[in-house]
């Protein structure tokens, strides 16, 4: 086998795996990492053969990684989990009647959009409700069954310059196995208020 050849098929290495790393559909796992650091390797020392140009060159794309964020290097496509049941909720409904329910899930990280890191849950609700919230008193009280550390959170992110609530946060929960329960209000246009009874869920972080 050519010199060459060679370099072409450590540049191809190189090239799917960090290609894989970025675009695959589950967590990142072990064997692209390795395939990724062989092909470097690889490379690098065909590159010195060559030339010095040649050399400086894959320096430089080699080092151009340091400037992509670990996360994304990381990043998966994770899919929300949903508490044991939906949650009944008062005060508000579809068709003038009293009551609806709010739908209540957690997602695990890494994912790229919503943007959410390794060893995190983003909380969120979705009330049956149709309307635009304008407060959120909703909480998520959690504890990591695997560490035992624990906490409550509001749900008070909001959607950029207009204000709304987004009726979601991130968590810092550790890796895990995490028990959780959501509970609290939403206020509404007209003084409606909708009143989130107590749902609960176990998540795998």
């Amino acid at each position: 086998m050519t010199r060459s050849t060679v370099f072409r098929r450590a540049a191809i290495v190189l090239a799917s795996a960090a290609a894989f790393g970025m675009l695959s559909s589950g967590p990142a796992s072990a064997a692209p990492v390795a395939d990724f650091a062989k092909g470097a390797a690889e490379l690098q020392a065909l590159a010195t053969e060559v030339s010095p140009a040649a050399s400086a060159a894959v320096d430089a794309l080699l080092g151009a990684s340091v400037f992509i964020p670990k996360d994304v290097l990381e990043v998966g496509l994770t899919t929300p989990q949903d508490f044991m049941y939906p949650s009944p909720t008062l005060g508000c409904g579809v068709a003038d009647k009293p009551a609806t329910v709010t739908l209540a899930s957690a997602q695990g990280g890494p994912n790229l959009f919503p943007q959410i890191s390794a060893n995190q849950l983003r909380f969120q609700a979705i009330p049956a409700y149709v309307a635009i919230p304008q407060s959120s008193e909703l909480s998520v009280a959690w504890i990591n069954l695997t560490t035992f550390q624990g906490g409550i959170v509001k749900l008070d992110d909001k959607l950029p310059i207009i204000n709304t609530p987004l009726l979601s946060k991130i968590v810092d929960t550790g890796k895990g196995t995490v028990l959780a329960t959501m509970f609290g209000t939403v206020g509404y246009a007209d003084a409606v208020t909708c009143t989130v009874v107590p749902t609960v869920g176990t998540f795998t972080v």
